[in-house]
């Protein structure tokens, strides 16, 4: 349920004053056995202003190829126009937003998203407080979230159709130091969606008297979802690694449930190499609309409300390059630097499947 406007929230939090300026570059490639293909490229830069202060600044750059619809039916998030050839479409987003803290034990954060493709245009507000307590043993974190959202529909003609979408979210979590290697951490998301819920491209096969016609799905206009998260991170001294595990348990007014538990594991190997496999088991049931189906007819074209189970396995290997610094002195400026390469295979019941590859380039100042 978190958004990308969140997610930078709370790393700016997490900087504060651990290590105030960091520039990090990522590339990364999902493509699906339906053929279609996501290439990501994105920079990200904190930077100390003055006083306990702390500017983050994200650019990302996405470019989405799906394939031609043969049949001239689409599930898929494309318009029908053009539908013999692949649809490629460019998105941009930037983030910009500003730690400050107050005093030992408190920042406020504040950060502003715009995200613009050619049929969707998204700016977001976030803002956050964190607080320490009990000696820095106790830190907890209150995030809000307001999104505006103008969905678009490509037409047969070439122009655009707009809707709007509005969503308010909070996050609540709190994490308490239980020893030197125990970390213990419980959140709450509580998440609005509201106006057009639906997806414009995807077309359901309907019953209408004696013949069948292709509909755009219809969802209602409203959305309650929540969730509830713990996570345990435990640091084993004899074999210099850690181990990540969480559970997660989601509902809505959509009559949707699920549940998710991942595990991590982070190893060193010698001194300058982390080896992180994980894992991942998601499951939910069916969603039925809830109560709103008793006030109109609801259909859905979109997978996510089926009931499936899904599994996400991967690795990464990240080389923390501080071993070169040490053996060159001209090399010094690499002391805070780090490159990861992650791949990751998922696949669920519904004969869907993905690889995703991943390469970051860290450096801290």
């Amino acid at each position: 349920m978190k958004s990308p406007s969140l997610i930078w929230a709370a790393l700016l939090t997490a900087l504060y004053p651990v290590c105030a300026d960091e520039l990090e570059y990522t590339a990364y490639r999902f493509g699906d056995n339906l053929d279609n293909e996501v290439v990501t490229t994105s920079f990200n830069l904190a930077k100390s202003l003055w006083s306990k202060a702390v500017m983050l600044l994200d650019i990302e750059m996405d470019q989405l190829t799906v394939p031609p619809i043969p049949d001239g039916v689409s599930g898929a998030s494309r318009p029908a126009r053009h539908n013999s050839e692949s649809f490629v479409k460019n998105r941009g987003q930037i983030i910009v937003g500003l730690a400050q803290g107050f005093g030992q034990n408190t920042i406020v954060t504040g950060s502003y998203y715009h995200s613009r493709e050619i049929d969707y245009l998204s700016h977001s507000f976030t803002g956050a407080i964190k607080q320490e307590f009990l000696q820095k043993n106790l830190t907890v974190e209150l995030q809000g979230q307001y999104t505006l959202d103008s969905v678009g529909e490509i037409l047969a003609a070439g122009g655009v159709l707009n809707r709007l979408k509005e969503t308010h979210q909070i996050n609540l979590s709190a994490t308490q130091l239980l020893s030197k290697t125990t970390v213990l951490r419980l959140g709450t998301d509580i998440m609005r969606n509201q106006g057009y819920l639906s997806d414009p491209y995807r077309l359901v096969s309907r019953r209408v008297g004696q013949d069948t016609v292709q509909m755009a799905e219809r969802h209602p206009e409203e959305r309650w979802r929540q969730a509830a998260w713990g996570e345990v991170s435990q640091f084993f001294d004899r074999i210099h690694g850690s181990l990540v595990a969480n559970y997660r348990y989601y509902w809505d007014d959509w009559g949707l449930e699920s549940h998710t538990a991942q595990i991590k594991f982070n190893k060193y190997l010698g001194d300058n190499f982390i080896f992180s496999p994980e894992y991942r088991y998601y499951t939910q049931g069916d969603a039925d609309f809830g109560d709103y189906a008793a006030g109109g007819t609801y259909f859905t074209g979109d997978y996510k409300l089926q009931a499936f189970e899904s599994n996400n396995i991967g690795t990464g290997l990240t080389w923390l390059l501080r071993g070169i610094a040490e053996d060159k002195p001209d090399f010094e400026f690499l002391s805070g630097a780090s490159v990861a390469i992650l791949y990751f295979r998922y696949w669920n019941s519904l004969y869907f499947d993905a690889d995703v590859f991943e390469g970051r380039i860290k450096f801290e100042f």
